[in-house]
Parts: C-alpha cells; sequence; structure tokens
C-alpha cells in the first residue's frame, strides 16, 4: 500500500506561511516510521552480531544429520528430519504473529539460536522493537547498569520492547542469578514478560533449568516452564558434522 505522500516523507499543502502565501510541507508519519524502524534494525543488528543475517529462507531442512542418542533414545535421521521441519514451521508461524512465550531446547547446533535469529529480524521488518541478548550478556549488562545506575532504565526497556529473545539460558545462569542482587532483576523481567512475546533457548527442557534444592531459580523455571509453549530439537549438531565433512 503506497503511502499518500507517495514515498517523499512530505505532505502539502499546510498552512499557508508569510506574506508569499507560499504553503508549508508537512512532515509524513511514514518517515519517522521508516526512521525508527531503522534504529531498530541497526540496533538489533548489533545485538545479533554474527547472526544478523540468520533468516527462515537461510535456514537449512536439507542439512545434514547423524542418529543421535538422546536421554537412553536413538533418535533417528528420519526423525530429526521431523522434528526440524515442524520446529521450522512453527518458529515461522509465531515470527507471524508472536504471542506468549516460545522456548526452544535441544542439543548443540541443532538451529535453536537461528530460529530465535528469525523471529528476531521478522518481527523488526514487520515494525517492531525487538531485543536479542545472551542470557549471560544480559547478566552482564546488569552488573555494569548497577556500576552506573541504569539498571532500571535497562529493565525497563527490555520489558517494554514488543518481542524480547534470551538466548543460551543455562541452569548456570539462574545459579549465579541466583545469588546475588541480579535474582531480583531478572525474575522482575520473567514476571513483567509474562503475557508479552519472549523468546528462549536452551540446551534443557524448563523443568532442568533449576538444579535440586535451589528454590530461587526453581521460581523462576517454574514460571517459564507455565507460560512457554515448548518447541524440543533433539538434533544432530550442524556445526560438528559440517565440519567433518569439509575436513
Amino acid at each position: 500500500m503506497t503511502c499518500e505522500c507517495g514515498g517523499t516523507g512530505w505532505l502539502s499543502p499546510g498552512p499557508t506561511m508569510g506574506t508569499g502565501g507560499h504553503a508549508s510541507l508537512i512532515p509524513c508519519g511514514c518517515a519517522a516510521t521508516a526512521r525508527q524502524r531503522a534504529d531498530h534494525m541497526r540496533r538489533l543488528g548489533d545485538e545479533l552480531g554474527a547472526l544478523a543475517d540468520r533468516t527462515f529462507d537461510s535456514f537449512r531442512l536439507d542439512r545434514p544429520f547423524s542418529p543421535i542418542v538422546w536421554d537412553k533414545r536413538t533418535i533417528s535421521v528420519v526423525a530429526q528430519q521431523r522434528f526440524l521441519a515442524d520446529a521450522h514451521r512453527r518458529a515461522q508461524a509465531y515470527a507471524a504473529e508472536p504471542r506468549g512465550w516460545l522456548y526452544l531446547h535441544g542439543a548443540y547446533g541443532g538451529g535453536k539460536s537461528h530460529l530465535a535469529a528469525a523471529i528476531a529480524n521478522a518481527a523488526v521488518a514487520a515494525g517492531r522493537s525487538a531485543h536479542f541478548l545472551p542470557v549471560g550478556k544480559l547478566l552482564d549488562n546488569l552488573t555494569a547498569a548497577l556500576r552506573d545506575g541504569s539498571s532500571d532504565t535497562l529493565l525497563a526497556d527490555l520489558i517494554a520492547c514488543e518481542l524480547l529473545v534470551l538466548d543460551e539460558l543455562a541452569p548456570a545462569h539462574l545459579a549465579e542469578a541466583a545469588s546475588d542482587w541480579r535474582f531480583g532483576r531478572l525474575e522482575r523481567l520473567v514476571n513483567e514478560r509474562l503475557g508479552r512475546p519472549t523468546v528462549i533457548t536452551a540446551n534443557v527442557a524448563p523443568d532442568d533449568l533449576a538444579g535440586i534444592g535451589d528454590l530461587r531459580a526453581e521460581r523462576i523455571a517454574d514460571r517459564i516452564a507455565g507460560a512457554a509453549v515448548k518447541i524440543w530439537l533433539p538434533i544432530s549438531s550442524y556445526r560438528r558434522l559440517g565440519n567433518e565433512r569439509t575436513a
């Protein structure tokens, strides 16, 4: 659909200005929207780093597979192909209409971060604000923000964005945060984003995020388990197989 400004970024005529009776130009809202979208894309690109070019189209469904053993169960190549295709389809459907929480978990190198980055890129392309943060970096950022007094601002931005991706969540992160002041910030982030589009990737299921007896970590793990739709990716490592085949 073409904007009424015709892509110029300006609307005319505005109010008559001066004695010459010349009409002023009025900035069109589409120009501000375009600038905002460019800002969102630039910021997300910085956060994604090497994942900045990840899309659903670049996700290889024909990638190499090798049978793996997961929880004493052999996952065949055919089964992995089905898991991967299902994860791709469901992640793409979520990106088209992001609602609630999505939790992608499974083996290293299975494509979880690629799908999460594709969701974030799709959100920004659709005009939404998005953040993509590895959880380890989030904890580091909270530490730095406490030192310079900006922790409340950082947290408010992450809570308010239209899509938040927390990549590579691990039990060690919850255990680390549970031991100091950052736990309160992390718990607030989880609580206040409940119901808002949020994607988490991890190598373990939500029930395995907290160690036995770690009640603080269990609180967060329980909220994640209750809020998120889970996608399991028991997939052989694409990076490892790729290196083996090119060696």
